[in-house]
C-alpha cells in the first residue's frame, strides 16, 4: 500500500479512536481504471460517524447522478473500504477533524501527496444518534405466545419483519381510531385473520393500552388456524377475542363498527369493503392482494394503450386502477379515505393500505365520485369493477 495512504489511514484510525472526526469526503473519480471496486456510477462519497446501540459507526452516503444511497459500516469495514478506494477508483480523500484537516490527493500516474491544514478555531464534531424507535407494543405476553419473542423476552431473528409489521399496523390503526367517532365498545371483525398476529395486536392495543371495551373476532377459512388462535386467546386471557371458521363472502358483520381485511386476494378485498359499507362500519382498513379482475378488462384508449405494452407495467396499472376505484367508491359512500404504503417493501411486497373512516353521506359528493369512476372506466376500457357491482352502482 502506498505510504501516504498508509499514513492517512493511520490518522483516520487515531482520529476515530479520539472521536475528533467531523466528516470525510472521497471524490474525483478516476475514469482511467478498468475495474470498479464499487459501482462505477458513484460520483463521490460523504462519510460521517454516528452512534447505534452504544457503538460508534460510520455512515457512507454514495452520491449518484440522480440519487443518494446510504450504507452503514463499523470502523474496520469502513477503513478497509476507504483504503481500497483511494488512489484506485477515487483520487482524493479529505479528512476533516476538530482542529485540522488532512487531504490525500493522487494524480493519474499514481503519485500522491498528503497535506495537513491547521484550523484557527475548532470545527464542530457532531455524533448523529439513531432515533430510538417508539414501538406501540414491545414485549407483550401475547407476542411470546405467538412465537414472535422467546420465552425469555428476546425478539426472534426470523420474526423481526413481523414485529415491524405489527407495530406499523397499530400505528395506522390508532390514527384511524382517533379520527373516528368511536369512543368505546369496539366491535372489530378481522376477515382472513390467518395466525392472528394483527388480530391479537388489535385486541391487546384496544383493551390493555387504550383501556377500551372491545370484542374482536377473527374469521379464517382454515379450521386448524381457528383452533390454534382460540387456544392461544384462552391462554392469554383475552376474553373478548375469538376466532371462527368462515370466508369473507359468508361472514356476518352484525353490529361490527370496525372491519379489517389484510391481503385478501383479488375480489375478496371488494367483498370485505362491501360488507363494511353495508354494515355501516365506522372504520374500514384493507391491504389488497392480487388484482386480476380489472387486469383482464384493461384496454386503454389512444396512446395510453402503451401502458399495457410490457407485462410488469400492465400489472402495476391494474393494481393502481383497482385500488383507485376502490378509494373513490369509499369516498362516494361517505368515507374519508387514505391510500398509503403500509410498510416498506423490504419487509413485505404486499404493502398498500386503504384506510377509510366514515364521515357521513353527501349525495352531491356521491354523484361526483361515481362519475369519476365512470370516467376512469371509460378511459381505460373497463367494463365494471367488482365492488361497484356488489353495491349495485
Amino acid at each position: 500500500m502506498e505510504k501516504n495512504l498508509i499514513q492517512f489511514l493511520s490518522i483516520f484510525s487515531e482520529s476515530f479512536e479520539n472521536n475528533v472526526i467531523s466528516k470525510i469526503t472521497i471524490s474525483f473519480k478516476n475514469n482511467i481504471i478498468s475495474e470498479n471496486i464499487i459501482d462505477g456510477e458513484i460520483k463521490a462519497i460523504y462519510i460521517k460517524q454516528f452512534v447505534s446501540k452504544n457503538e460508534r459507526k460510520l455512515s457512507f452516503v454514495f452520491r449518484y447522478p440522480t440519487k443518494d444511497i446510504t450504507k452503514n459500516y463499523d470502523f474496520f469495514e469502513a477503513k478497509e473500504l476507504i483504503g481500497s478506494l483511494i488512489g484506485v477508483q477515487f483520487l482524493q480523500a479529505d479528512l476533516f477533524l476538530q482542529n485540522a484537516s488532512h487531504h490525500l490527493v493522487f494524480d493519474k500516474r499514481g503519485k500522491s501527496k498528503l497535506i495537513k491544514k491547521e484550523l484557527g478555531s475548532e470545527r464542530k464534531v457532531e455524533e448523529v444518534h439513531n432515533k430510538i424507535k417508539k414501538r406501540i407494543v414491545e414485549d407483550a405476553p401475547f407476542l411470546r405466545l405467538l412465537g414472535v419473542f422467546t420465552a425469555e423476552g428476546k425478539l426472534k431473528t426470523d420474526k423481526q419483519d413481523k414485529f415491524v409489521q405489527i407495530n406499523k399496523y397499530l400505528e395506522f390503526f390508532s390514527q384511524s381510531i382517533l379520527s373516528s367517532n368511536i369512543s368505546d365498545n369496539f366491535e372489530v371483525v378481522d376477515m382472513g385473520s390467518g395466525k392472528g398476529y394483527l388480530t391479537f395486536a388489535m385486541y391487546d392495543y384496544l383493551t390493555r393500552i387504550l383501556g377500551k371495551k372491545a370484542k374482536v373476532k377473527g374469521i379464517e377459512y382454515r379450521q386448524d388456524m381457528v383452533d390454534l388462535c382460540n387456544n392461544l386467546s384462552k391462554t392469554a386471557g383475552f376474553e373478548g377475542l375469538s376466532f371462527v371458521q368462515g370466508t369473507i363472502e359468508n361472514a356476518e358483520m352484525n353490529s361490527s363498527n370496525v372491519l379489517i381485511a389484510l391481503h385478501a386476494c383479488d375480489t375478496a378485498t371488494d367483498e370485505a369493503i362491501f360488507k363494511g359499507i353495508k354494515a355501516n362500519a365506522q372504520i374500514i382498513m384493507v391491504a389488497p392482494c392480487c388484482h386480476k379482475q380489472i387486469r383482464k378488462q384493461i384496454k386503454p384508449q389512444d396512446e395510453l394503450n402503451l401502458l399495457t405494452k410490457f407485462g410488469i407495467l400492465e400489472e402495476r396499472l391494474a393494481e393502481s386502477l383497482t385500488d383507485l376505484i376502490r378509494a373513490l367508491i369509499l369516498e362516494a359512500y361517505g368515507y374519508q379515505t387514505k391510500v398509503f404504503e403500509f410498510i416498506n417493501s423490504e419487509h413485505t411486497p404486499k404493502n398498500l393500505m386503504i384506510s377509510a373512516v366514515f364521515r357521513g353521506l353527501d349525495e352531491h359528493k356521491r354523484i361526483e365520485k361515481l362519475n369519476e369512476v365512470k370516467a376512469l372506466k371509460s378511459r381505460f376500457g373497463i367494463n365494471f369493477h367488482y365492488l361497484e357491482k356488489l353495491l349495485g352502482d
